[in-house]
């Protein structure tokens, strides 16, 4: 054999043993098993059109056209990833033509013989559905019952001579059988070869994600030099970002005198809230997500207590503290943090709901307001923040912890300066930790009348 038909063999049989890129690699064995068997199909009617117009056959020689043109469309819909469609087209061909076959020439010629082969054709596809399958195997079984059953004892239009059907009889049963030794052979084949290809793709993925991963790093390491610069360049606005820091009347202080002292005010509002079960929660979200949800929660809170005239003191985690009556001392410090704890208790239910909707994580909060005396000022010389002290602070934080999730939890202190502005419900005096019995309130709505 010359090297040039050597090399027409080969590129004939990569063009059927070749994969096309819409191929899934779980799919490849199929691909490449389905795709030769289709070839040899439509080869074979080919053969058989001739045979049939030799035996005067016509019909059956006009079928074999349309076979192979069925097989042609499936092997098209096959490269195109389309493999469903592709066998069932072919399933449908071979169960028709056989019953057709034996119609026509008779049981005898062995045509049905055709049938069980490809009956497991549809359990090769990894990914066909399973309902698909079932009914591919049913229509073959069916299909071959049909023809035993009530063909198999019909005359056949077309008598033919006892040697020609022995014949054909014969080769038949050679070709069905030599099917299954084909499929076993090539089967075995196919799988060495898609296991190759599917090891040469699996490392290109790895070779494409190590690379993503070294182009992420020197993308990081040039932000963080670019970072740097922005940081030199940030040292000269510090007299602006100290607004941003501390409340106006500090920052003021601190940039006339270099320190500020610390100031007692006899009498402030002070508010903690925190999520209920926020560790549970946060163990279900990824660190990405939970800083997100974190962050847009408490940029609300600002919101809100700019609005309502209160200054906010620190986050710790998921807990947030805020304290009305300073730096500069007013008569409505207590009105106005049960207020904005109000609005955030509206916040959070309003995207409560929202979060079901989306089906996603939600946050429940407890809010605990008291009212009492505080040392405040700043500590520290370095990332240095304006902070509140005493036992004040310690009591609104057990307000908090000793709240219901979704309810504002006032001290009777705070009560006695809002029960005229709010309906309170008294639950009594309930146990604090390391601050015995403690009145507390929940706070119901605004009332109409505000003095």
């Amino acid at each position: 054999m010359s090297l040039n038909t050597k090399e027409k063999i080969n590129k004939i049989f990569k063009h059927f043993d070749t994969t096309p890129d819409v191929i899934e690699l779980v799919n490849y064995r199929f691909y490449i098993v389905s795709n030769i068997g289709q070839t040899i199909a439509w080869g074979t009617h080919l053969f058989w059109m001739f045979i049939f117009y030799e035996l005067h056959v016509y019909p059956m020689a006009y079928l074999q056209l349309a076979s192979i043109f069925a097989y042609i469309v499936a092997i098209n819909f096959n490269r195109r990833g389309y493999h469903l469609v592709s066998m069932s087209i072919s399933m449908v061909e071979i169960v028709a033509h056989q019953g057709l076959a034996v119609l026509f020439v008779g049981w005898e010629c062995g045509f049905q013989y055709f049938v069980p082969v490809v009956a497991i054709f549809p359990f090769l596809i990894p990914k066909g559905n399973i309902f698909w399958k079932w009914f591919m195997f049913l229509l073959c079984m069916s299909g071959f019952l049909f023809m035993d059953f009530f063909i198999r004892n019909i005359n056949p239009y077309f008598q033919l001579n006892p040697f020609p059907v022995t014949c054909l009889k014969a080769s038949n049963i050679v070709l069905s059988f030599g099917c299954f030794a084909m499929w076993a052979i090539y089967l075995t084949q196919a799988v060495n070869r898609s296991q190759i290809i599917i090891e040469e793709k699996t490392k290109q993925i790895i070779k494409t994600e190590e690379n993503a991963k070294q182009a992420e790093i020197q993308l990081m390491l040039q932000m963080k030099e670019e970072e740097n610069q922005l940081i030199s360049k940030e040292k000269e606005r510090y007299q602006e970002l100290l607004l941003n820091i501390l409340p106006e009347e500090v920052a003021e202080e601190l940039k006339n005198n270099g320190k500020t002292e610390a100031k007692d005010f006899e009498q402030v509002t002070v508010m903690f809230t925190d999520f209920k079960d926020f560790t549970t929660i946060s163990e279900k979200l990824s660190a990405k997500d939970l800083v997100s949800e974190i962050d847009h929660c408490f940029s609300a809170f600002d919101n809100i207590i700019q609005n309502c005239g209160i200054e906010k003191i620190k986050t710790i985690g998921d807990s947030y503290m805020a304290v009305g009556g300073l730096p500069v001392e007013n008569k409505t410090h207590a009105r106005d943090v049960v207020n904005a704890a109000i609005e955030i208790n509206k916040f959070m239910e309003e995207h409560k709901r929202q979060k079901i909707k989306e089906g996603k994580e939600i946050f429940e909060i407890r809010i605990g307001i008291h009212t009492g005396p505080v040392v405040a000022g700043i500590v520290g010389i370095k990332k240095f923040a304006y902070d509140i002290w005493g036992d004040t602070v310690n009591l609104a934080s057990r307000m908090e912890s000793s709240g219901e999730a979704g309810k504002v939890n006032i001290s009777g202190s705070t009560f006695e300066l809002v029960k005229n502005n709010f309906t309170c419900t008294y639950r009594g005096k309930i146990q604090a930790k390391n601050k015995g019995e403690v009145d507390m309130y929940f706070v119901s709505e605004q009332l109409i009348v505000n003095n």
